[in-house]
């Protein structure tokens, strides 16, 4: 968990333009509003987020650059008046508006002055579900944002002693190559001297096995159901009974090299490699057929159903706006006359 006690630490946040994520959040101020409990409901939304999540730390008293980036980036400190928040309020404010109570919460206050400073409150991953009090709604940090729990995500905070909590994070990465073809000798003798320029755009999701409880996971095993339109059929698929998918199975097989006969290798046998909590596996890369989707909104949700030791199945979708992209750029050049 971040610590900080200076302002300079604080500074070195906006210096180095470090993101918020789900660990880490900004706010420039508590927005209280005596006419109306609402700045109350944010708050305890939160910081019970955080907990349901992977703990992490808000830091009350810097402003985040305007704009629509999907990770916020810190631009100045605000320091808060001592009028308006006090470590003693602070705390008894999240102990009666989160149940249950968050153990072990720390509120560091950083003393600009003697009128005004900066609220650190750093928040521990919990082994239950935090509500909050004032909406009684539950909440879990994804990202940069705090959104409503849902019903699987409640439970599996709940089991967190109890079974190993396995999830499967997906990015999607488009690359874009441009593609410099280089005129023969040949060719140029004959007199085209021109070179070809064009294109190449791939996509790729990248999927990767996260233990997110608080047991370790022996054996994983897993079936990703994706829409059938983006199959790249460089894949070995199998349609579902619905027809609009076809599915990939995973788990946590591992093969270790044992030696190598001239220049390739030689693997042992498959074995499970077990998870441990806060650890994740290599991401799996699969190819997508991606380029005749304009977009995302009416396509199909990929889902998937995971399985881990004796915890109980579980079926999650992941919706498309949910999923980050990544964009990458690269040249090839063909030269025909180099060998």
């Amino acid at each position: 968990m971040m610590k900080f006690s200076t302002i300079e630490d604080l500074q070195s946040l906006i210096d180095n333009e470090i993101e918020e994520s789900t660990v880490l959040e900004y706010k420039g101020s508590f927005g209280i509003d005596k006419e109306n409990k609402k700045w109350k409901i944010e708050l305890a939304k939160d910081v019970s987020a955080m907990a349901n999540a992977n703990g992490g730390t808000i830091i009350y008293g810097i402003r985040q650059k305007e704009g629509g980036n999907v990770h916020a980036i810190p631009s100045e400190l605000l320091p808060i008046p001592f009028t308006e928040m006090s470590k003693d309020k602070l705390s008894q404010l999240l102990s009666s508006n989160i149940q249950p109570i968050i153990d072990n919460v720390e509120i560091t206050v950083i003393p600009k002055d003697k009128e005004s400073g900066f609220f650190i409150v750093n928040i521990p991953q919990s082994n239950t579900a935090h509500q909050n009090r004032l909406n009684h709604l539950y909440y879990k940090r994804r990202n940069a944002t705090a959104e409503v729990m849902e019903d699987y995500e409640i439970r599996d905070v709940m089991n967190r002693t109890k079974y190993p909590v396995i999830e499967l994070e997906f990015e999607l990465h488009k690359t874009i190559k441009t593609v410099i073809e280089k005129p023969s000798i040949l060719s140029v003798y004959q007199g085209n001297s021109e070179e070809k320029q064009y294109e190449k755009t791939s996509y790729k999701l990248k999927c990767q096995l996260v233990n997110k409880g608080r047991m370790y996971a022996k054996y994983i095993n897993y079936f990703i159901h994706i829409p059938l339109q983006l199959n790249s059929r460089k894949e070995p698929f199998d349609i579902d009974d619905s027809g609009d998918y076809y599915n990939l199975f995973g788990d946590n097989t591992v093969r270790d090299i044992i030696g190598t006969n001239g220049y390739n290798s030689e693997y042992g046998p498959k074995r499970y490699d077990p998870l441990l909590p806060g650890i994740s596996m290599p991401a799996r890369e699969i190819e997508l057929n991606y380029e005749n989707i304009k977009t995302t909104e009416k396509l199909p949700a990929i889902w998937y159903s995971i399985s881990a030791d004796n915890a109980p199945e579980r079926i999650i979708t992941v919706e498309w706006d949910k999923i980050k992209t990544f964009v990458h750029t690269k040249t090839e050049i063909k030269d025909p006359n180099k060998f």
